[in-house]
């Protein structure tokens, strides 16, 4: 029977959740714990010359720099290994191995092969032991694998990769790839299997691959509680008792368990790693999850949409995550452009000369009820509601531009929707639509935060002041940011932080053309 190790990913692909920002103290308790583990190899981040160096972060600017982690390993007889992305460390910043290098391995695109496997024989030519990790394997055909493997033959790696890059592989294709690579690869070279679990297949694909009783010796890449990009990784605690019980090993789990709880639960809380649907649409589009991440976290698309938007991204963009494509390809699909003029018209002539008063959906305007009836009595304003309605008061209009805020039918406090051309919804009843892009802020973050949305419509309407309440800025606490605990739609602490100062800096700019008066309290007013 051939031998099988298992490698842990956590310092490496688990960064991808927290920006491989662990602390010093914690990095160097992880690796600890992976000792008493005895995990057989221990990837313990990057080396690249991006965002390097600091050492509470596992990202390496050297090999002497990685040291700073790795010589704990020396301790416990575990190999260790970083990771290179092919183009993210030039060979010429390395040396000639010392004796105790890390095992490199690097990963790289299908179309960077050629200079990939050139840069393959320089790390060869220099002494040092690595991995083979091309990416998105199912994206190889037959023959193109084919003549992967036979590369690979004339290196002499250690270890050759299928890499599941987007968890996209059901069970027929990672059979089809392991009868390639099982029979043609050279045969002291590893064959290994890096997973990710957008379709919860992990597990089942590499206890099929431990299966097949194969003639090269494996390698299982796993996680600590399955910490990585999008859906996670396979997780180790569970393969490892898969393998104590059923194929003689004798990893320790309850260090894996310590890990999680003493190490990787407050990064967990703070950052959700595991099966979503925004991650499932991911892998069925073969797409780089963190496109499914940063739509999912505009919080304003429907699952149905993501699914169509996600379906737009051509084959080329989807290999590699590029923020700038991504907010471009948003955009592009919430611009259902309209000549929006004759509704701009009915809405300009019904509030010319009378008082607006914006009711945001913050919690404020449940406890301050009574001072807004008082404003509402004293001005008779025009009411504007933002998102959804509450039923303690009458609204002349109720103004949605986010999908997840659509209802089907207008209550009888709602006057009359004002509704922005992105919405896709087939509602009968009447509504102003509006074009969704000239209503935009310039910043990216909030560009499309409805309430900034509506004073720009407002500005330009040529409105010069408006009365807001609710509009009270992101906490901690859902129970606290919405009338309704039902209109949270979820975020992390770290982004409402953000969108808090964003906003406060996009109402900047609006109040150089538009004179705000909160009658509730708000994070915003300064």
């Amino acid at each position: 029977m051939q031998s099988i190790k298992l490698l842990d990913c956590t310092l490496r692909d688990g960064g991808y959740v927290n920006n491989w920002h662990f602390g010093r103290s914690v990095l160097n308790d992880i690796v600890r714990k992976l000792l008493l583990s005895k995990t057989d190899v221990i990837e313990c981040g990057y080396l690249s010359v991006s965002s390097s160096g600091n050492p509470d972060v596992a990202r390496y600017s050297s090999i002497d720099d990685a040291h700073r982690v790795l010589s704990y390993t020396e301790e416990g007889g575990a190999d260790f290994a970083v990771m290179i992305n092919y183009g993210e460390y030039p060979i010429d910043l390395l040396q000639a191995a010392p004796p105790n290098a890390p095992i490199l391995r690097v990963a790289f695109h299908k179309k960077d092969l050629v200079p990939a496997f050139d840069y393959l024989k320089g790390l060869q030519s220099l002494g040092y032991r690595f991995y083979v990790q091309p990416m998105g394997a199912q994206n190889y055909s037959d023959d193109e694998f084919l003549d992967l493997v036979n590369s690979v033959n004339s290196l002499n790696a250690e270890a050759f990769y299928i890499v599941d890059s987007f968890g996209v592989m059901e069970l027929k294709d990672v059979r089809r790839l392991l009868f390639v690579a099982d029979n043609n690869l050279k045969p002291g070279i590893m064959l290994g299997y890096h997973a990710h679990n957008n379709l919860q297949q992990a597990y089942s694909n590499a206890k099929y691959m431990v299966e097949q009783n194969l003639d090269h010796n494996l390698i299982i890449d796993a996680s600590v509680f399955g910490m990585g990009r999008g859906a996670g990784n396979l997780n180790i605690e569970l393969f490892a008792k898969y393998l104590n019980d059923n194929y003689g090993k004798s990893y320790h789990i309850e260090p894996y368990l310590e890990i999680f709880d003493e190490c990787l639960k407050p990064i967990f809380v703070e950052n959700f790693w595991g099966y979503s649907l925004p991650f499932y649409l991911s892998s069925i589009h073969s797409c780089h999850p963190n496109y499914a991440k940063f739509f999912s976290e505009k919080n304003t698309l429907s699952v149905k949409s993501m699914n169509e938007l996600l379906g737009m991204i051509s084959d080329e963009d989807k290999v590699s995550f590029n923020k700038d494509k991504a907010l471009k390809y948003y955009q592009v699909f919430q611009d259902n452009w309209i000549d929006d003029r004759a509704d701009i018209k009915r809405l300009s002539d019904s509030i010319s000369g009378r008082s607006i008063l914006i009711l945001a959906p913050g919690k404020t305007i449940s406890e301050k009820r009574d001072s807004i009836y008082e404003f509402i009595e004293q001005r008779n304003p025009v009411v504007i509601g933002v998102g959804r309605a509450s039923e303690a008061f009458n609204y002349d209009y109720l103004f949605i531009s986010n999908e997840k805020r659509l209802i089907e039918d207008k209550p009888k406090n709602i006057g009359r929707f004002i509704k922005t051309s992105n919405l896709h919804n087939n509602a009968s009843h009447e509504a102003l639509v509006i074009n969704y892009s000239s209503y935009l802020m310039g910043n990216d973050e909030v560009s499309d935060n409805p309430t900034l949305m509506l004073l720009n419509l407002l500005s330009t309407l040529g409105v010069r002041e408006v009365a807001i309440a609710g509009f009270d800025g992101f906490s901690a606490n859902p129970e606290d940011n919405y009338f309704s605990v039902g209109l949270s739609l979820g975020s992390k602490l770290s982004h409402k932080i953000e969108r808090n100062r964003q906003i406060t800096l996009a109402l900047k700019d609006l109040k150089k053309k538009i004179t705000l008066s909160f009658l509730t309290p708000s994070l915003y007013v300064q």
